[in-house]
């Protein structure tokens, strides 16, 4: 009886189905690697912005925690519902054995494009090459000459000037600066896109176009988390990316604290904390210190 109604309502009209959307997810990121942090950090970042973030829906990046075996999940969402936010899963998992043991838990897992993809790199087989020295005797005197000294000289890697753009980015154009920053002198058109190592600063609009500031070069770099994007006229991008954590413009219209800063004549500069992206009023931001080598 049963198959014979499943059978009927699969006749029917089109019920529904799956489809790859994007959501406002909002990231809590565990800076010192420990889930006892995570009570203090919903205290000082969640608590004196309360009307601005309750009810939102949140993750939970666990990419520095080294023992997954003790993580509670049940707790931490527990923890959060108390300031009136919903933890729907966790983030950072960059290895099969770590997807396992979450699923074996019972912990939803939310990985973002940029783990996805590490995640995807640590399953490509690796090609491990050795050399190996066969001494082969000889059985007749042979003339040696002492070895002597030869200096080779290595080319050392140079930072490419700065890359300077004196006019308007058009719809469809993209800019990429391997190893630079760059700075726009005009505006940002609609499906145009910047891609930098470093730094990206326009001053002018930014009226659509993708901007990617601390661009990662291949699969093992981890991007220049300390890069910032700086616009000095209207600020109204597609996507805004650092170090591959990005948000497109949906996701910046649904977040109280960033939607006022979309499409207003204000300098606003866009930094990256931890896992998240933070905008500033031009006059409230303070660059950090290069790191030194």
């Amino acid at each position: 009886m049963t198959d014979t109604i499943i059978e009927e309502k699969s006749a029917q009209a089109y019920a529904g189905g799956i489809s790859r959307t994007g959501f406002s997810l909002n990231v809590i990121d565990l800076q010192s690697g420990s889930l006892d942090d995570l009570p203090l950090i919903l205290q000082q970042k969640i608590a004196p912005n309360h009307e601005a973030y309750r009810h939102h829906s949140f993750v939970l990046d666990i990419s520095r925690i080294s023992n997954l075996n003790s993580l509670d999940f049940a707790a931490l969402q527990q923890q959060c519902l108390e300031y009136q936010i919903y933890l729907i899963g966790v983030c950072g998992v960059t290895s099969e054995d770590a997807a396992a043991l979450l699923a074996q838990k019972g912990v939803p897992l939310v990985n973002t494009n940029k783990y996805a993809r590490v995640r995807e790199e640590n399953l490509k087989p690796k090609v491990v090459v050795e050399k190996v020295e066969v001494k082969v005797p000889v059985e007749v005197p042979v003339e040696v000459k002492v070895p002597y000294e030869v200096k080779v000289q290595v080319p050392v890697p140079v930072n490419q000037p700065l890359t300077v753009v004196n006019r308007t980015v058009h719809s469809g154009e993209t800019i990429s600066a391997p190893g630079n920053s760059v700075v726009v002198f005009g505006s940002v058109g609609s499906g145009a896109r910047i891609i930098a190592s470093h730094h990206i600063i326009v001053f002018g609009d930014i009226k659509g176009g993708e901007v990617y500031a601390g661009s990662p070069r291949d699969a093992s770099d981890p991007g220049y988390t300390e890069a910032f994007i700086y616009s000095a006229g209207k600020f109204n991008p597609s996507l805004v990316s650092i170090a591959g954590n990005y948000q497109t413009a949906e996701d910046m219209e649904s977040d109280p604290l960033i939607g006022p800063l979309q499409g207003k004549d204000v300098c606003v500069v866009v930094s990256l904390e931890g896992t998240s992206l933070r905008y500033w009023q031009a006059d409230e931001f303070a660059p950090k210190k290069p790191r030194r080598n």
